[in-house]
């Protein structure tokens, strides 16, 4: 998982309130900016994965766990055109804005739903994503095992979320939390886990095989990404910020 770093955050504590519509309106205008680094490396890092476990050509069906303003379900629709992506929040404003982002896709649709008690049947997707969201939920053992239920046998639950051990210099860049944005990262990032205490939560919950990793900025992804117009320190910088848990269900 790379070299140690000294904690800031020693301990976690969650978030002080759900966020609120100026929060998702903030997060919208962030995840609009940020979208070639967020959003793009994501799916790619993600096909990579699912197609050798998923015929992804198939009208298969891919859920989106805290889809938010649907910046992820519009890129997912795109390179899915044959896919179901269903996108679930618990909040009507965030669900209005993914709506409103995903304006022509004919392949996505957003529900209202609670992630510890999922609205869906056993062995429903194809593929479950959850991005930066882990942190944000009450009983993250809980929303791990409805995940893994509405999955289907050798598919894959594909997670990505902030780390608590984020290096010093990128989480300076937050403090103090002085406007918004700068207070969605940092208390963010002070809910977020440790990579160790993810590992703690799959044992709990009987969890044996899974990948749990921090993505590098290689030689190859640079080449893949040139004509994309990506700050690559800044990619470099996003990846080194969060962590990707793959469990494939058994």
């Amino acid at each position: 998982m790379g070299n140690k770093v000294k904690l800031f955050f020693k301990k976690r504590i969650p978030e002080p309130k759900e966020m609120g519509i100026n929060e998702h309106k903030e997060f919208e205008k962030m995840s609009t900016i940020n979208y070639k680094k967020w959003i793009i490396p994501l799916v790619d890092n993600l096909i990579e994965f699912a197609k050798t476990k998923i015929d992804t050509n198939k009208k298969i069906k891919i859920l989106d766990v805290g889809c938010g303003p649907g910046f992820l379900c519009k890129e997912l629709a795109l390179r899915f055109p044959n896919a179901l992506i269903i996108g679930i929040d618990n909040t009507k404003f965030a669900l209005q804005l993914a709506k409103k982002n995903c304006k022509g896709c004919k392949n996505t649709k957003f529900i209202s739903d609670d992630i510890h008690k999922l609205n869906f049947p056993n062995n429903y997707f194809d593929i479950v994503v959850c991005k930066d969201s882990l942190h944000q939920f009450k009983n993250t053992s809980k929303a791990i095992k409805e995940m893994l239920r509405v999955t289907k046998q050798n598919s894959l639950i594909y997670i990505q979320d902030l780390r608590r051990d984020v290096p010093y210099y990128l989480l300076k860049m937050v403090i103090p939390p002085d406007n918004l944005s700068k207070k969605l990262i940092y208390y963010s990032a002070r809910a977020a886990y440790l990579p160790s205490e993810i590992k703690k939560i799959l044992k709990k919950i009987g969890i044996k095989k899974y990948y749990l990793f921090i993505r590098r900025l290689t030689r190859k992804i640079k080449e893949k990404y040139k004509n994309l117009g990506i700050d690559f320190k800044d990619l470099k910088n996003t990846f080194r910020s969060r962590y990707i848990l793959i469990i494939i269900k058994k």
